[in-house]
C-alpha cells in the first residue's frame, strides 16, 4: 500500500492507496502537513468506476478517480466542491467554462490564450477540467488539482473567480447573462454532488454562496478568435 499526504485547496488529505502511480499522479500536491482528514481506496472503490466507462481503462487510472471522488466527498465539509470546467485565470481573475464533454470548452480556453497572450495579458490555466472550488473569508476561489483533462493543464494556485459561463455550440456567437434559475441549474449541473445527506446539504449551501457573488453568461459560439474576444470584453 502508498500512503502520503496532498493538500488541495488548502485542505490535507492523507490518502491510503494501492499504486505508487496515484503518488506520482499527485506529485506537484504532496505535502507534508498533518492531515485534516484521510481518505483510504479500496478494490471496490476502483471497481465501482468501471461503470462510467464502455471500455474498461487500467486499473491505475480508475484509482485515480476513485480517490477524486472520495476526496470530494471529505472537502464539502471544508467549504470546497469539484466543479467540471475549465477555468483559466486572467491578469488575477478566473473564468470557468463549463458544457457537457465534447462542447469545446477547452477549445475555447485555448482561444482564449491564443487571443489574450499576444495582447499583454497574463494567462494561467488553473484547471482544464476538475478544478476545486474553495469558499474563503467571503471570496469564491478556483483552485487546481491534478486532475486536469486530457491536456494537463494546471497550476498550483487558489485565484478569485469573476465568472462562470456556460458554452453552447453555435455559428454565430452571442452572449448573454444568465437568470438566478438558470446560474443555479448550471452550477447544479457541474458540481459534483455528495452522495451522503450531509455532504449535499454542505454543497448546496455552497452553491448558494457562489451564485451571490459570482456572475454567469452563457456563451454561443463557434471556434474563432472573435468568440474568445467576444466572451473576454463582455466578462471583464
Amino acid at each position: 500500500m502508498e500512503r502520503f499526504t496532498v493538500k488541495l485547496a488548502g485542505v490535507a488529505i492523507g490518502v491510503t492507496c494501492q499504486y505508487i502511480s496515484t503518488k506520482e499522479y499527485c506529485r506537484d500536491y504532496l505535502t507534508d502537513s498533518s492531515p485534516d482528514f484521510s481518505v483510504i481506496i479500496r478494490a471496490e472503490d476502483v471497481d465501482a468506476e468501471k461503470q462510467y466507462f464502455e471500455e474498461q481503462p487500467n486499473f491505475r487510472y480508475l484509482e485515480t478517480l476513485a480517490l477524486y471522488r472520495k476526496i470530494s466527498e471529505g472537502l464539502a465539509a471544508c467549504g470546497v466542491f469539484l466543479m467540471h470546467g475549465s477555468a483559466i485565470a486572467v491578469d488575477g481573475e478566473v473564468y470557468i467554462f463549463v458544457a457537457p464533454s465534447g462542447t469545446g470548452k477547452s477549445t475555447h480556453s485555448a482561444l482564449w490564450r491564443k487571443y489574450l497572450v499576444p495582447h499583454g495579458h497574463k494567462v494561467v490555466m488553473v484547471n482544464d477540467d476538475k478544478p476545486l472550488i474553495k469558499i474563503s473569508s467571503g471570496q469564491i476561489l478556483a483552485c487546481g488539482t491534478p486532475w486536469n483533462g486530457a491536456h494537463r493543464l494546471s497550476e498550483n494556485v487558489e485565484l478569485p473567480v469573476k465568472a462562470i459561463c456556460a458554452i453552447e455550440r453555435s455559428e454565430n456567437v452571442s452572449i448573454d447573462g444568465m437568470s438566478a434559475a438558470d446560474a443555479f441549474s448550471t452550477l447544479f449541473r457541474f458540481a459534483y454532488r455528495p452522495r451522503d445527506a450531509a455532504g449535499l446539504s454542505a454543497v448546496l449551501g455552497l452553491l448558494e454562496e457562489v451564485l451571490r457573488k459570482v456572475r454567469f453568461y452563457r456563451l454561443k459560439c463557434n471556434i474563432s478568435e472573435e468568440a474568445a474576444e467576444t466572451a473576454y470584453n463582455t466578462m471583464k
